[in-house]
């Protein structure tokens, strides 16, 4: 009689150390759909984008979607209370419900503003005033003429073995 109660005292107990766990999940979200997002430089996909993360801590998350520009932030999931010892075994072990932590992000991008032609082309002029205001090197190099390039040796003529009879 006490051998079939130990049992079923087992079985229960394993039931219920069998079903605590915690998931944790990232929700990203961005005003621009299907922009692409990377949760410390690892794609997780379009927006909203979801995953799930193992610790709590600082995570980078970058968004990137063309025409926009790209945004990149430095975020800390901070740590629930059932995260510290010992509460975070009996979360993970023991608890028998499943805890859910869903952590939403919301971010918002901005389109990128045109460039304008004559901004580039003035710079491109700037750029090319300053060099022309370089000192001039002491001994420049001079360019070849054809006639003075290096001649490159021959190919080593192949060798035939010969068969002897």
């Amino acid at each position: 009689m006490t051998t079939a109660r130990t049992v079923r005292l087992a079985a229960v107990l394993a039931c219920l150390t069998a079903s605590g766990c915690v998931d944790r999940r990232f929700i990203i979200e961005s005003n621009v759909p299907n922009a692409q997002v990377y949760i410390d430089n690892r794609s997780i996909g379009a927006a909203p984008a979801h995953t799930s993360f193992e610790y709590y801590g600082h995570y980078t998350v970058k968004i990137v979607q063309p025409g926009y520009e790209t945004l990149e932030k430095r975020i800390h999931v901070t740590a629930p209370w059932y995260a510290y010892p010992p509460f975070d075994f009996l979360a993970e072990v023991v608890w028998p419900f499943p805890i859910r932590d869903t952590r939403r992000y919301y971010f918002e991008l901005h389109e990128v503003a045109p460039t304008r032609t004559d901004d580039i082309l003035n710079a491109a002029d700037a750029l090319r005033q300053r060099g022309l205001m370089l000192p001039q090197a002491e001994r420049p190099a001079e360019p070849r003429t054809p006639r003075e390039q290096p001649q490159v040796p021959s190919p080593v003529p192949s060798v035939v073995p010969t068969v002897l009879p």
